[in-house]
């Protein structure tokens, strides 16, 4: 009788001939899921070699030609020179299109390592906030200072923590190659045209969490061999155990899967310590409400014992769903009311440990005395419910149909 497979962390990525979907769970719970073209789509971070196309000095940007449309658009103060009309410029998506609004770029792109980001131009040095060791945080520090060139910015990733000096050498070494390729590229190349195409999101994955995975599982022979082969060249000593296995064999199944990924798109989530969530995304922001309609008898009545038991199940499934549905921009959360200070104060430690895992960085404030607490998750990609659903055309995608209003017909006269 097989072992039964114990991994606990896994990335399952079935390939398609035009995308690929993929999924990250944590036990049998998924907490990520995508969808990417295998196409020409426009993927933040991305650079090209554009063309100016308009100056907009009202608007404090210049819209320059990607080659895609819409054109990109490119705040003045992010370029190192004057913006003309039909100058050349490289330029990095920071943010894809999305809705009416045209991809977001940047002048002053960044390389992205396994442990390192490089900063042409940028001159400082800065650590990831998720390395918390202060030992840890003053060796990597005095390192890369050492490391860094003149000219350059470096942030030390997550993933750098225990890496030895010649292991950040050789990454700062590789990624200012990188860069040199690039700059060399403009000379040789006429915009509008790509310079740097991002890696497939399982790949971005695999550099960004590889650590925190127990194995990788590919649906496709091919697409595993090519992730082994670009995980050795990237990420030489850090790379997690990578297999083919046919969807057939996976557990969950990918129809089991596909269900928890559709259950993200619901606005209501019942919590397992009772109570629920209302998920509400607007054009500004999403809110997230906390009640206590099916928490048990004694919600009724106001005891805040089952109030912080009801906001601590609701912040760790919170965490998950931001994440599952890639909600991004500011978040708002109205918790159930708490009158106890320390009953606050450990909700959001309970939130902010939760979503320490996440793939995109997330900012948890203070809870006020009404219960409410804002957060910023970084917008990466389109969200579940872009991805899973489309708007309807009967009602333009509000989700309503206008009431049977018989008292609007028109009578003969008499």
């Amino acid at each position: 009788m097989a072992a039964p497979d114990r991994a606990r962390h896994r990335l399952y990525v079935a390939v398609r001939r035009d995308h690929r979907w993929v999924a990250v769970l944590e036990g049998d719970r998924l907490v990520e899921f995508h969808r990417e073209s295998e196409g020409e789509d426009v993927r933040a971070g991305d650079v090209y070699l554009g063309r100016i196309i308009r100056v907009d000095k009202g608007l404090g940007a210049a819209f320059v030609d990607i080659g895609r449309q819409p054109a990109a658009f490119l705040p003045l103060g992010e370029l190192l020179a004057p913006a003309v009309e039909g100058a050349k410029a490289i330029v990095q998506i920071e943010r894809e299109a999305r809705g009416a609004k045209g991809p977001r770029a940047t002048a002053r792109p960044t390389l992205v390592g396994a442990r390192l980001v490089l900063m042409p131009g940028r001159r400082a040095v800065s650590l990831s906030e998720r390395i918390t060791d202060k030992a840890e945080r003053a060796r990597l520090s005095a390192l890369v200072k050492s490391i860094a060139e003149d000219g350059e910015g470096l942030t030390v990733r997550t993933s750098a923590a225990g890496a030895s000096e010649n292991q950040l050498r050789d990454e700062a070494a590789a990624l200012r190659t990188m860069w040199r390729d690039l700059l060399d590229l403009q000379h040789k190349q006429q915009p509008p045209t790509i310079l740097q195409r991002q890696p497939s999101i399982d790949l971005r994955l695999v550099r960004d969490l590889g650590a925190s995975f127990d194995v990788v599982v590919y649906d496709h022979r091919g697409a595993a061999e090519a992730s082994m082969a670009w995980c050795r060249t990237t990420m030489h000593d850090s790379v997690p155990p990578i297999k083919f296995q046919g969807s057939t064999e996976w557990r969950p199944t990918p129809a089991e899967i596909l269900e928890q990924a559709e259950g993200g798109v619901q606005p209501r989530i019942t919590l397992p310590s009772g109570g629920s969530i209302l998920i509400e995304p607007t054009e500004a922001l999403t809110v997230i409400d906390v009640n206590t309609e099916s928490a048990g008898a004694h919600a009724a009545h106001g005891s805040e014992r089952v109030h912080l038991r009801t906001n601590l199940g609701a912040a760790e499934e919170i965490a998950r769903q931001i994440r599952l549905r890639n909600i991004g921009g500011i978040i708002v959360v109205d918790f159930i009311d708490l009158k106890d200070v320390a009953g606050r104060r450990q909700v959001v430690d309970r939130l902010r440990a939760q979503t320490a895992s996440d793939s995109a960085p997330v900012w948890v404030g203070a809870m006020s005395r009404l219960g409410l607490v804002e957060l910023t998750r970084k917008r990466r990609g389109p969200t579940l419910m872009d991805m899973l659903t489309q708007p309807c055309s009967a009602c333009e995608g509000t989700g309503r149909i206008m009431r049977d209003e018989r008292w609007v017909r028109t009578t003969d006269a008499t």
